[in-house]
């Protein structure tokens, strides 16, 4: 690799070693995310249970509460309620 970062791209193997230092950077990136943060994919989802997550992501879109119209805030909030109300009975 010739080029370097900081450095102009000035020619078209600057532009090609460019595109692979991005590249490499991203994915280096996404690896440290991935490493630190918890990854949860929720795909076998009921259909009441869709309904529900589609219903509480399209209230908070139209209250305009955007932190809050995420599927990820809002399976959060329901765990969080769940688990705040099981351990009332408890």
């Amino acid at each position: 690799m010739t080029w370097q970062p900081g450095q102009p791209i000035r020619s078209a193997q600057d532009e090609v070693d460019w595109q692979e230092w991005k590249r490499c950077t991203k994915a280096e990136g996404q690896r440290y995310r991935r490493s630190k943060y918890r990854r949860i994919d929720y795909i076998d989802v009921s259909d009441a249970a869709a309904a529900i997550i589609d219903l509480e992501v399209s209230v908070a879109q139209r209250e305009r509460r955007y932190v809050d119209s995420t599927y990820s805030a809002v399976i959060n909030r329901i765990i969080t309620e769940w688990a705040a109300h099981r351990n009332k009975m408890r």
